[in-house]
């Protein structure tokens, strides 16, 4: 565990990035920890890997620098790559996603010889069969992402035995994030408490999450944030739930061909009124036949080509490549 520990204790002692990895559960956070679970230790060997931040001083010059890139553009831990003196110290970019790779080299003009994608991958989760009583939503992801607008639609809709199960808090990226950003979703995060049919569950650890999903019909996800990939689709997917979500960012790469979609509109009025009547016509054909197949192929699809036991491999074969 030489290797390992030293990736870790490094990932551990970054100060520098907005969220402290050590008591954060974001989808890059638990992709890292994944990697380290599923990697043999050798495989590390000489091998420099940062998480999500641009930063001059995470530098090793007797190591192979990677820098794993899950961020969007905007994000402040990516604006060193902006630098070419940054790049220059770079041998490596891994993106999560080919949209997100598109958008570094448009952006910063990231040299394409020291940049690869390797998606993220999942834990398989075992299909099974839904509830037949009612149809059940989830929205599993930060609140920033679209919650408000899923809660305004929901409300609108007003579906007697369809329920929406909330999993969103600022917690999921530590203290440090939850002390600046939790008041100011503290009236969303009530209105769900105090709305019919709204389960409010708060931060929910990933296994708990995943045990949900397995009851859960529909992923309803409005999102109008620019997902570099989307973890929370991809287990929703690979548990058998219809997907309901917007073509923003990489989330069309991500779901399709299963996924269904929204175009995004940053009229927000637009988009809900879009959301609301493709969500109603899934939820109306959820039991179809059509569905129901599609469903249990898309489950053994995203279960196949998003598991560690895949991505594992690609990994291992870039770090061999990189050391040649």
């Amino acid at each position: 565990m030489e290797e390992k520990s030293r990736i870790l204790k490094k990932a551990n002692d970054d100060q520098t990035r907005a969220v402290m990895f050590k008591d954060s559960y974001g989808g890059s956070e638990n992709q890292f920890r994944l990697l380290l679970k599923y990697l043999p230790d050798e495989n590390f060997k000489d091998i420099n890997l940062i998480l999500n931040n641009a930063n001059h001083d995470l530098i090793e010059k007797d190591k192979i620098n990677v820098l794993w890139m899950h961020h969007f553009v905007n994000q402040e831990e990516a604006k060193n790559l902006g630098s070419k003196d940054f790049v220059d110290k770079l041998d490596w970019i891994v993106f999560n996603s080919n949209w997100n790779f598109e958008k570094h080299v448009y952006q910063f003009k990231i040299p394409e010889t020291k940049s690869v994608v390797i998606k993220n991958a999942i834990e398989k989760i075992n299909f099974e069969e839904k509830p037949k009583d009612k149809i059940s939503l989830i929205y599993h992801t930060t609140p920033w992402r679209g919650l408000v607008h899923l809660l305004k639609v929901f409300k609108n809709l007003n579906l007697e035995n369809v329920e929406l199960n909330v999993c969103s808090s600022t917690k999921i990226y530590g203290k440090k994030i939850d002390s600046v950003l939790g008041k100011t979703y503290e009236n969303i995060f009530n209105e769900c408490k105090k709305t019919k049919n709204v389960n409010y569950f708060g931060f929910l650890e990933n296994k708990k999450i995943i045990d949900l999903l397995k009851k859960i019909h529909i992923f309803a996800y409005p999102s109008v944030w620019p997902e570099t990939s989307c973890v929370a689709a991809i287990e929703s997917m690979a548990a058998g739930c219809e997907t309901v979500t917007t073509n923003l960012g990489a989330l069309y790469e991500t779901c399709s061909p299963f996924g269904t979609f929204v175009n995004f509109d940053r009229n927000f009025d637009n988009l809900e009124r879009r959301y609301s009547k493709v969500l109603l016509n899934s939820i109306k054909n959820y039991w179809s036949d059509t569905n129901q197949n599609k469903l249990k192929l898309q489950s053994k699809t995203i279960n196949s080509t998003y598991s560690w036991d895949v991505r594992s491999l690609e990994w291992k074969n870039f770090f061999d490549e990189v050391r040649k």
